[in-house]
């Protein structure tokens, strides 16, 4: 650990000695903390993050051109090609889930936010079950590793322990903890969260698969037979972490990365857009984009700019393997962050894993209907509509596994339906939706 001296003088030639201003009062534990965050400050991002502060925002001069590189159906072969890779042990599925649930105003972890309509499963348990069930429909334990953040990584493994993993296996359950970095106030400085700890939070997403590289879980998912790697975020419970039709279309395509997309709703929605620009797929920002762009028609009338981002991914193994060097311009917003048990306004600073999307060769995407992939949890107004969106999807699945329509009342699917064996497949076939409001594969009536 640096010497106090050398400490004064890293922050002295940044400019930044202020955070020692409690220095004195600090006891040895709350003084090696200090110490160990300063030490681990990077000079040089510290001052990437001050010079963005200071850029006026400009829209490139580089043409907007649409992405055309989409599919709007699926082939049968394509979801048949993805089960078999699926259960020949070849796909993976990062699950990332480093936020905690403020703007819900829920205390913890983000994934463990309880949000299914009848059993008020968590998140967490929704994606566990997911994958189990994946599990058993390919005949073999399929791999999961859950990015956290240092605010929630040991919450985050206290809940799956008290729930025993929710049946997954140590084998197939892996966890890392994503970087931080830190806020910066209206005047581009570092500031304290407390008198012993720097105001920081975490990078964003687009670490994620580094962190998986470096926490050497890729590594031995490779040397398990693991080629492809599904990309999920926790907040959106129509995500499936082992999405065979995507899987299939992307290695039928022999894309390095494949993007499940939605229809853009209207000019006026909030969502990063995948286009053409300087010769490369990218996801632009809404608020990065000139009003001409975001609003601009197609002859036919349709939106020139339809595919809108919702941070679905599948990922080949070889760009995975030459990702190392890759770099990510840092994207910031004006949010809530605490300084010295005050609430204030601040800068934070995040990557994105979109901006992945120029180094790749090949890049396609599938565009989905938003209710069978997209219902994110993001405020406090958000729960009642995803239990809509999960209802209706269960209506839907019913439905095509039975061949019956289900009746217009409140009910829960457990996550077998999603992810059917012969033998669901074959005992539900042609069976009506049962009375109980809860219904698991061996609840059909004969």
């Amino acid at each position: 650990m640096l010497s106090f001296a050398q400490t004064l003088n890293k922050l002295q030639s940044i400019s930044q000695e202020h955070l020692l201003q409690f220095w004195d009062s600090l006891q040895e534990p709350q003084r090696k903390q200090l110490q160990g965050q300063i030490e681990a400050l990077d000079l040089e991002q510290f001052q990437r993050q001050q010079a963005l502060l200071s850029e006026k925002p400009t829209h490139s001069s580089e043409s907007y051109e649409a992405f055309t590189s989409y599919s709007m159906r699926v082939q049968k072969a394509d979801k048949e090609r993805g089960l078999q890779l699926i259960a020949s042990g070849k796909v993976g599925c990062l699950l990332v889930a480093g936020g905690q649930g403020t703007r819900l105003g829920f205390k913890g972890p983000k994934g463990m936010f309880p949000i299914s309509p009848i059993k008020h499963k968590s998140l967490f348990q929704l994606f566990a079950e997911k994958t189990l069930a994946a599990s058993r429909q390919a005949g073999r334990p399929l791999p999961l590793a859950i990015m956290t953040s240092p605010l929630n990584h040991e919450d985050t493994l206290s809940f799956f322990a008290l729930h025993n993993n929710f049946g997954l296996g140590q084998d197939q359950l892996f966890f890392y903890s994503q970087s931080m970095l830190p806020f910066l106030d209206k005047s581009g400085n570092l500031f304290l969260e407390d008198t012993d700890s720097i105001a920081q939070g975490p990078d964003g997403n687009g670490s994620a698969l580094q962190g998986l590289i470096d926490s050497g879980i890729w590594g031995k998912w490779k040397n398990l037979g693991v080629q492809y790697l599904n990309f999920i975020l926790i907040d959106n419970p129509l995500a499936d972490p082992f999405d065979a039709e995507l899987v299939g279309f992307h290695d039928r395509q022999a894309s390095d990365i494949t993007v499940k997309c939605t229809q853009r709703l209207s000019v006026d929605e909030k969502v990063g857009l995948l286009m053409y620009r300087g010769g490369k797929v990218q996801v632009v920002e809404y608020s990065e984009l000139p009003e001409s762009e975001r609003e601009a028609r197609l002859p036919d009338g349709s939106l020139k700019h339809a595919c809108a981002n919702i941070s679905l991914f599948c990922f080949s193994a070889p760009f995975l393997d030459n990702l190392n060097g890759a770099s990510f311009p840092l994207h910031l917003a004006y949010k809530d962050a605490k300084a010295l048990g005050k609430s204030v306004k601040a800068w934070k600073f995040e990557k994105f894993i979109f901006d992945l999307l120029p180094w790749a060769e090949n890049v396609r995407a599938l565009m989905y209907p938003r209710e069978e992939c997209f219902a994110p949890l993001k405020n406090s107004q958000d729960p009642d509509l995803i239990q809509q969106a999960l209802l209706k999807m269960d209506q839907v699945i019913f439905a095509r596994i039975t061949g019956v329509e289900a009746t217009d009342r409140l009910f829960e699917l457990s996550q077998e339906f999603y992810y059917p064996t012969p033998s669901l497949l074959k005992n539900w076939h042609k069976k009506p939706l049962p009375s109980i409001d809860y219904i698991e594969a061996g609840n059909f009536e004969s």
